[in-house]
């Protein structure tokens, strides 16, 4: 199939193959071919297969009929029956891995495999683009249906890496007890594709803050990943002031000290609060961290070792404190995203000023809140939890703030 050749039609009342304007603008301006190779070509694909691959010529016949340098061809990459493992081992080093399908034909059981992948190719530089967005527990039915509303996301994500050079930098903080960068790599090496990173201490604010705020203005956005050390007055000045003349900043972080390694270890550990003296700093742009616990029926299990020695074995338990939170908002920041597990997470208020608050992520209906301190031991995990004490639904656990600040600082004394 290619897409010399067509007639676009919208099929459905819903408009279900028309993409936003936010995913035209991208493809704009360009003024050279984007070429697209889709391996979604084949015998023996599940009828579900057959309608993501179908969607995807769909939804790339729209992109060509905007731009007319979005050119594209669907490939069988196991045609040639005699290369075919080293076909597979080729697309597998360049990131491509083979998904292999379940398929029931006339009472029968067989194994297909297939490549969901597109390659885009614009002025040298190639992309890969995933066709399927996996979803935990979903059958292939849910999986392709799920891929599908991705389809877009996916395609649009492609271009952008394509189109948009990386001229946006972002800064990871360090100097207050941050998580390393073996904790995040993945994180790291996930959003590299989009921006230039580097990482900032703010060891320099106690003798010039001023220098250190301009270096800090030069990054889009900072990311302050799990801090564990309390941040001075006048660090917290510096980072005031960075918002304060439009900077973004992510974050993530811990109001409570507890690891699942200490109960690993011990088999129990005392939660406490956790004082970064940032209070004030959060409150003022309108939300509150607080010190206490999601307790969620909807959780990931704990896996322990069972047994000594040559003997044991592993097993998974119930443990409410690790909440699974599924995003139920259409914000783009969550929107179509799998399932997000948390572990020791705090509850999030959101207070009355003029900066707009959307909560992101929230607990299930079935949650609760614990104080600290606490003691938390893996003996939880042999506890029948009461489902009358999980009245405290919906509790915020990731808000974004957007608007026009006030300063921390405003009417107070600079330190």
């Amino acid at each position: 199939m290619s897409n010399n050749h067509y007639e676009r039609f919208d099929l459905t009342s819903d408009k279900r193959y028309t993409i936003s304007d936010s995913a035209l603008n991208i493809i704009d301006d360009v003024a050279s071919p984007i070429l697209i190779d889709v391996f979604l070509e084949g015998e023996g694909f599940p009828s579900e297969f057959r309608r993501l691959q179908l969607e995807t010529k769909q939804i790339l016949e729209e992109f060509a009929s905007h731009n007319k340098h979005i050119v594209f061809h669907f490939i069988d990459p196991l045609a040639d029956e005699a290369n075919r493992e080293a076909n597979i081992q080729k697309l597998n080093n360049r990131g491509l891995t083979p998904m292999q399908l379940s398929v029931e034909e006339n009472g029968k059981s067989s194994q297909a495999v297939i490549f969901p992948w597109a390659l885009a190719s614009y002025n040298d530089v190639t992309v890969t683009i995933p066709l399927v967005k996996n979803k935990i527990g979903a059958t292939q039915q849910e999986l392709v249906s799920h891929s599908v509303q991705h389809l877009e996301y996916a395609f649009a994500d492609g271009f952008s890496k394509l189109v948009n050079p990386r001229n946006k930098k972002v800064a990871f903080l360090i100097g207050n007890g941050e998580l390393k960068g073996r904790y995040i790599e993945d994180f790291l090496k996930t959003i590299s594709e989009y921006y230039n990173l580097a990482p900032f201490t703010l060891d320099s604010v106690a003798n010039n803050p001023e220098r250190t705020l301009n270096q800090l203005k030069d990054f889009d956005l900072i990311v302050s990943a799990k801090p564990t050390e309390a941040f001075t007055e006048n660090e917290k000045f510096v980072l005031d002031q960075y918002t304060m003349s439009g900077g973004k900043s992510l974050w993530l972080i811990d109001a409570v000290a507890m690891e699942k390694d200490s109960l690993y270890n011990t088999g129990k550990s005392v939660a406490i609060a956790r004082d970064l003296n940032l209070t004030d700093f959060f409150f003022k742009y309108g939300v509150r961290i607080n010190p206490v616990l999601i307790n969620d029926l909807y959780s990931a299990p704990i896996t322990l070792a069972i047994g000594e020695g040559s003997e044991a074995r592993f097993q998974q338990f119930p443990w409410f404190y690790s909440p699974l939170v599924n995003p139920e908002g259409h914000h783009p920041i969550v929107n179509n995203i799998n399932l997000v597990k948390f572990d020791f997470a705090n509850q999030i208020d959101t207070l009355k000023n003029s900066v707009q608050k959307t909560i992101l992520l929230q607990s299930s209906i079935l949650s609760k809140t614990d104080g600290t301190p606490r003691e938390i031991s893996l003996e939880m995990t042999t506890m029948e939890p009461d489902p009358k004490l999980y009245n405290k639904p919906h509790q915020p656990m990731a808000v974004l703030l957007e608007g026009e600040f006030t300063s921390v600082y405003n009417n107070r004394v600079k330190p």
